[in-house]
């Protein structure tokens, strides 16, 4: 993601029936802690998705001391997403079958098995620049954030969506930081929202079309990693259905 120099919205109150964000809201040092931690996750997988890894990337992202260190171990998916990067490691499945692998999923040429576009999982159509891309790219701007390559490539890229929740939860624990309440409140507020407005309504489905599809343990773990994050975040910031 990039900063805009748009202005970001004013900071809303605390809904009295956002049970989850009071609750949030109550322990300030657990919360900058989980937002550290879901900062860290989103930042990750969305460096990994975006584009394919190169050489330095994959060694750095399947050393042993960083998938010990990963930000949500607690989960089942995240579990053994660690496990299937650790074995990518050791195989080991180097950088052009990685690339390749990255291609047949989420690029092309040809049909991608999992694409990484909302509005093609979520129009009508099944085409990009869809209605859901110009949703999402108004989500950007509300925080005064925009897509890096703005109308050549869409906004509603999987990696993309991921980073922006990544960028909220650094600008909630700045927030935190400068003990500005109302700012606190509306990044939360807009986390809680993307998610169920939007990431949590596809992304699911696009990541398990990747963890069915990919022939490598990377990308296996990947998806594994990116469905652990995606059911993480939904039980911690949003209310029960």
């Amino acid at each position: 993601m990039v900063t805009t120099t748009d202005s970001p919205t004013p900071g809303p109150s605390i809904p009295a029936e956002n049970t989850v964000l009071v609750a949030l809201l109550a322990d300030r040092a657990a919360l900058d802690v989980t937002l550290d931690r879901f900062a860290g996750a989103f930042t990750v997988l969305s460096g990994l998705l975006v584009t394919s890894s190169d050489a330095a990337v994959l060694d750095r992202v399947r050393a042993p001391d960083l998938l010990a260190d990963w930000p949500l171990p607690g989960d089942v998916d995240c579990a053994r997403g660690v496990d299937l990067l650790r074995q990518s490691g050791a195989a080991p499945e180097d950088e052009a079958v990685v690339r390749r692998d990255y291609n047949r999923l989420f690029y092309g040429p040809g049909p991608m098995i999992a694409p990484p576009y909302e509005s093609v999982h979520r129009s009508e159509e099944r085409l990009v620049f869809e209605q859901e891309t110009m949703q999402v790219r108004a989500a950007y701007a509300a925080f005064g954030l925009a897509a890096p390559r703005l109308n050549k490539e869409p906004d509603d890229h999987l990696g993309l969506e991921l980073g922006f929740l990544g960028a909220l939860c650094v600008q909630a624990m700045d927030a935190i930081d400068a003990g500005d309440e109302p700012e606190l409140v509306r990044v939360l507020t807009g986390i809680q929202d993307f998610l169920d407005e939007h990431l949590l309504e596809w992304g699911p489905q696009c990541l398990a079309q990747a963890a069915e599809g990919a022939t490598t343990l990377f990308y296996r773990g990947v998806a594994a990693l990116g469905l652990g994050t995606l059911r993480s975040a939904r039980d911690i910031f949003l209310p029960l259905p």
